[in-house]
């Protein structure tokens, strides 16, 4: 099955959030609740009249609490900048019975770059996931590829949501 496509910047973003959730929401709800306790003993040694550590305790862990769920969204806004400013892409994609072939077409100003990545199933450890707009196709911890419903047929996407059952990715 071969399908072509390109890709939005919402649509980037919530691949980019949703790469976010499978690879750092456990370690940030973990340490949220670090955090959490550090408030919760600081507010008991304010409440005891423990002094300015108590003061001090609680502002770092409530600084360290926000930016530990701001900063992916700080990030995002970083991807969106930097996307914004980029050349127009289309990708094309071949999922085959051994491998998944991605071709990444960059139209600039003069010239037409195209780059071919190709995955095989055995060896790479793919993993997909379906929202409601979007196909993802998370490749390793700094890869996710975005293969939106909008530019595919109501077989194409019946046929790509088999094809990743199928081959359990």
């Amino acid at each position: 099955m071969k399908i072509n496509y390109d890709v939005t910047i919402p649509e980037m973003q919530t691949a980019f959030m949703q790469f976010w959730a499978k690879y750092s929401l456990k370690r940030t709800i973990m340490f949220s609740i670090v955090f959490m306790i550090a408030i919760f003993i600081s507010i008991t040694m304010i409440i005891n009249n423990q002094g300015i550590i108590a003061w001090i305790l609680m502002g770092l862990a409530a600084g360290f609490l926000a930016n530990l769920w701001l900063k992916p969204r700080r990030a995002c806004k970083r991807l969106v900048m930097v996307l914004n400013t980029m050349y127009e892409e289309k990708y094309s994609a071949v999922f085959g019975d051994s491998a998944i072939e991605i071709e990444t077409i960059v139209h600039s100003e003069e010239t037409e770059e195209v780059d071919k990545s190709e995955y095989a199933l055995a060896s790479e450890e793919l993993y997909s996931k379906e929202t409601r707009d979007l196909f993802l196709l998370f490749v390793n911890r700094a890869l996710v590829y975005t293969f939106p419903k909008r530019c595919l047929t109501k077989k194409e996407a019946e046929d790509l949501r088999t094809y990743f059952i199928e081959k359990r990715i």
